[in-house]
């Protein structure tokens, strides 16, 4: 079991010595305590102020309220375009966006992307942003952040069943911030099946993960414990219809 409470961070290697998982931690600043904690109030205010629907509360990934934000590509469409909401929710996702905390949560997964694998970051912040650039009217989550995409997981027992986001960038990276108040040595681990590995992930700590191609869950954690997450992401369909000219592979064929 490796334990990501420690300040040192680590990489996970393929044999070939290609980074296929990073284990950032969290920054060596005293003042991330706070950071987290006005984060976990941040997120509990959103989530008493916003509406869930039945597929937002159980859904594949677990029994938990969950919302996205940010911009989509999938599903039929031809163009990429802003997830929708609510009213209700869709203003309470854009005060959670521009809230500080959860702002340098946003910007700290950006630069660790940048670190452990620093060709997915130039790679994806060059076609993401010319995506805004040929569309204005889609909306960037959080400036110092180059994800387009980003799920609230809001528990509040947020505890994930096995499974991979296919629909993700296959050779990029998720960014993962566990958050909550729970005991990470009695429970909430990330559990990395393909690695054969557990993973301690306490509150306001970082990990880095394939999720469209490694298989992944949670442990539960204990009773009268609470768990979120917040994790940004990359759709794959966004970065492909870059590579077909801005338009489906469909129309590239034609």
């Amino acid at each position: 079991m490796a334990d990501l409470g420690c300040r040192a961070p680590f990489a996970l290697l393929h044999c070939e010595g290609r980074v296929v998982g990073g284990f950032p931690g969290r920054p060596n600043d005293p003042s991330w305590d706070s950071v987290v904690e006005d984060a976990n109030k941040a997120m509990k205010k959103v989530a008493a102020a916003s509406k869930f629907k039945p597929h937002q509360v159980k859904h594949r990934r677990g029994n938990y309220s969950a919302d996205d934000k940010g911009i989509s590509y999938g599903g039929g469409q031809q163009v990429p375009k802003n997830l929708r909401h609510s009213r209700r929710n869709g203003r309470a996702l854009d005060e959670l966006c521009r809230d500080p905390a959860m702002t340098r949560l946003a910007g700290f997964g950006s630069s660790t992307l940048a670190t452990y694998a620093p060709r997915v970051h130039r790679n994806m912040r060059t076609k993401i942003g010319s995506i805004y650039k040929h569309d204005p009217s889609l909306r960037i989550n959080f400036t110092n952040s180059i994800f387009p995409g980003a799920a609230f997981n809001f528990g509040p027992v947020m505890v994930c069943f096995a499974h991979v986001e296919w629909a993700n960038d296959p050779c990029g990276f998720c960014h993962v911030v566990a958050l909550g108040n729970f005991d990470p040595q009695l429970g909430g681990h990330m559990v990395l099946f393909p690695f054969k590995l557990v993973v301690e992930f306490p509150p306001g700590s970082s990990i880095l993960l394939m999720s469209a191609v490694v298989l992944h869950a949670n442990t539960p954690i204990q009773d009268g414990e609470t768990r979120m997450s917040f994790t940004q992401y990359c759709a794959g369909g966004l970065l492909r219809w870059v590579d077909s000219g801005f338009r489906t592979q469909v129309r590239m064929l034609d």
